[in-house]
C-alpha cells in the first residue's frame, strides 16, 4: 500500500494513494483515521485510485493548529487533491463526520466532484442541545482521556452482536478512538457543533449521489437518510443489513458490494 506524507499548509498529512483509475477519496469519521477503511482501500483500488487521508490532526498526521471548522478540512482535502496532482473530477466518500465535510467541500468546490458517496452521515446541523453536549464533551475530554472516550463511544457506533468478528471491530475501534489526541478530539466536537445546515444545499446538487446507511444505526437513521436522498434528483438510498453506524466496517461485503456499483454505473 502506497502511503505518503504531504506538507499541506501547517499540517503534515498522511494520505495512502493507491491504485489507477478515477480518483476516489475515501474520508473518515470522527474521532477515527484512515484505518477504518481498511476493507475498501485495496478492494476500490483495483479499479480507481484511492485517496485516502488522516485528516489534520487525526492518526498520523500532525497540525499546527487544531481544525475548528469543517471548512478547513475541506481546504486541506482541496490541497491534497493539488499536491498529488489530481486533475479530474474525484467521487467524494465521507462517513459521518467525513459526510459532513463532504458537503462543505462540494460547496466550496463543486467543480471538482463528479460523485457523491454520503456513508451514515446527516445534513442538517446540531440541535442546540446535542450542540451544547458537543462543547461540553470538548471540555471534558482533557480531564476524562481517550481511554474512557473510547470505552463509552465505540459500541454506540456499532450494531451489538455477539460475533466474535464484531468483538474485534470493536477492539479496533477503541484503539483508533484512543490514539487520537485530545486536541483533536476536542477541535473535532467543536468543528461538527458550528457547522452549517446543508439541507438547503441537497436540491442544488446535481451529481449523482449514493447515501448508504446501517439498518440499525442510532446515530443517523436510516429514515433521515432516505429523506435526504430524496431531496437530491440524482440520488438514491441503501440500506446495509444488521450494521450500525459504521457500515464500511461492520459490513464490508455488502458495503463494497454498493459501491461498486454506484461507482461503476455510467462510468
Amino acid at each position: 500500500m502506497i502511503k505518503k506524507t504531504l506538507s499541506v499548509r501547517d499540517a503534515l498529512l498522511h494520505v495512502v494513494d493507491e491504485g489507477q483509475g478515477p480518483p476516489l477519496l475515501l474520508i473518515h469519521g470522527f474521532p477515527l483515521n484512515q484505518r477504518m477503511w481498511e476493507f475498501q482501500i485495496l478492494e476500490f483500488a483495483k479499479t480507481h485510485r484511492v485517496i485516502c487521508p488522516d485528516l489534520a490532526g487525526f492518526g498520523l498526521s500532525q497540525c499546527g493548529e487544531p481544525r475548528l471548522d469543517l471548512r478547513s478540512h475541506a481546504e486541506d482535502i482541496s490541497d491534497i487533491l493539488d499536491a498529488l496532482n489530481v486533475r479530474e473530477r474525484v467521487v467524494f466518500c465521507g462517513l459521518s463526520m467525513g459526510g459532513y465535510i463532504g458537503w462543505e467541500f462540494w460547496k466550496q468546490y463543486p467543480e471538482k466532484i463528479s460523485k457523491i458517496i454520503a456513508c451514515n452521515t446527516r445534513a442538517a446541523s446540531d440541535s442546540l442541545e446535542v450542540a451544547r453536549g458537543r462543547r461540553i464533551a470538548a471540555k471534558s475530554i482533557f480531564n476524562t482521556g481517550t481511554q474512557i472516550l473510547a470505552q463509552q463511544m465505540a459500541p454506540r457506533l456499532l450494531y451489538s452482536n455477539p460475533q466474535e468478528r464484531i468483538k474485534t471491530i470493536q477492539l479496533s475501534v477503541e484503539q483508533m478512538i484512543e490514539s487520537t489526541s485530545p486536541d483533536s478530539i476536542a477541535a473535532g466536537q467543536l468543528a461538527m457543533s458550528n457547522r452549517s445546515d446543508a439541507t438547503a444545499w441537497l436540491p442544488m446538487i446535481d451529481c449523482p449521489t449514493l447515501f448508504v446507511g446501517g439498518q440499525y444505526d442510532e446515530i443517523t437513521t436510516t429514515q433521515e437518510m432516505s429523506s435526504n436522498a430524496a431531496l437530491i434528483c440524482n440520488a438514491q438510498f441503501v440500506e446495509i443489513k444488521t450494521a450500525g453506524h459504521l457500515t464500511p466496517l461492520e459490513q464490508p461485503d455488502s458495503f463494497n458490494y454498493q459501491v461498486l456499483e454506484f461507482l461503476n454505473s455510467n462510468r
